[in-house]
């Protein structure tokens, strides 16, 4: 490994008080890069209440500096928002400088927003990007013509662009003429780990935000619904941060809330780990997805997974830890299902060494550190 350096991890999306599960993948990497070098992570959020003010914690090597501005209202509300946002991310810099000094290397995480006013800041800093976004591939989340138009020029500034999946790099090559390197989503290995016992009764998962257009939760529903119509040997288990009404409320129409189905709150990641060890299988339906952390979440713990073939995941998941299906085919989500259910298994402690050799903080922070010194600066 080489000497340590000054690391400034840029987040347009990161854990806090008012989301404390926004961007966790982004507080993951940093973990691991603090692993190998002296990391401090700078954040914006706006609250609805309060002056601008920096917030600084630690955790292990890790500091997190959180920059919070309050949230405009009325009817110039978003020019306003704008301004204070620019202010915030001034004052996080200002504040870093006096902690730290000047960075050795500027990583940022997702480029849009913070992504648009870093290399004002620091015009002479080597910049390495990480790039999660799923609005940059077409579909209903996708990012306007303006949006991209401004962030092509921050990918093409940087001396190393290290997406999520190759998936994404591809389509960043595509917009910036970018060359990249994937940088996969990073779990704890000491946190996510084995069960001391072999998992008993089917008990299968599905861990999001529930956001229908993209994690399609209505037809994991209906194809449950299918599986209880061929056994009733199971548990399907949603935990989830965001809104579960509409998906309570299929649940309950198809008979399946609280018999078959059973739906929990957010949980930390610690839970999160303990839950898995009791889980056959974890279970996605995504009608798009660069690479979700929760994947290699289930293989560190030997949990195999169902996932819908698309984006970054087939990059990733294969016959050795995974079912694969086609988005929106209920009938093969079904299917895979029950061949869970009926006992097709996987070696768990082939799913976690396939977990460590790629995405353990361990593997990350090699890679991470080969990037950094490559930097020579």
């Amino acid at each position: 490994m080489n000497a340590r350096k000054n690391v400034l991890f840029l987040a347009s999306w990161y854990p806090n008080p008012s989301n404390p599960t926004v961007g966790n993948f982004i507080q993951k990497h940093a973990e691991a890069a603090a692993l190998v070098h002296d990391v401090v992570t700078l954040s914006v959020h706006s609250r609805e209440d309060g002056e601008f003010v920096v917030e600084k914690t630690s955790r292990g090597n890790l500091t997190e500096l959180r920059a919070y501005y309050p949230k405009a209202s009325g009817l110039f509300k978003r020019l306003i928002q704008y301004n204070r946002f620019r202010k915030a991310v001034a004052l996080g810099v200002r504040t870093y400088r006096q902690v730290v000094g000047e960075p050795d290397v500027l990583h940022l995480n997702v480029v849009f927003p913070v992504g648009l006013f870093v290399k004002q800041h620091f015009p002479t800093v080597p910049l390495v990007i990480t790039e999660h976004a799923s609005g940059l591939h077409d579909g209903p989340n996708a990012y306007s013509k303006w949006m991209l138009q401004r962030m092509i020029p921050v990918y093409q500034q940087a001396t190393a662009n290290l997406p999520v999946s190759a998936n994404l790099g591809e389509r960043i090559k595509a917009l910036a003429g970018t060359s990249y390197q994937v940088l996969p989503n990073a779990v704890s290995e000491e946190i996510f780990d084995l069960p001391i016992e072999s998992t008993s009764g089917n008990r299968l998962v599905h861990i999001s935000t529930l956001y229908e257009v993209a994690k399609n939760v209505h037809g994991i529903l209906r194809a449950v619904h299918r599986l209880s119509e061929k056994t009733q040997d199971f548990e399907f288990h949603i935990i989830t941060d965001g809104d579960a009404t509409q998906a309570k409320a299929l649940a309950s129409e198809l008979g399946l809330l609280d018999r078959f189905v059973f739906f929990h709150g957010t949980m930390k990641t610690q839970e999160i780990a303990n839950f898995l060890k009791t889980c056959k299988a974890l279970v996605l339906f995504s009608n798009y997805e660069n690479f979700p952390c929760v994947i290699p979440e289930a293989w560190m713990s030997g949990v195999p997974v169902i996932a819908t073939a698309v984006n970054g995941i087939p990059e990733f998941a294969h016959a050795e830890n995974s079912i694969l299906v086609e988005p929106r085919n209920e009938e093969q989500l079904t299917q895979a299902m029950l061949e869970i259910v009926h006992g097709k298994s996987f070696d768990p402690k082939l799913l976690r060494a396939y977990a460590l050799e790629h995405f353990s903080y361990a593997a990350v922070a090699k890679r991470l550190d080969e990037v950094y010194k490559r930097l020579g600066r």
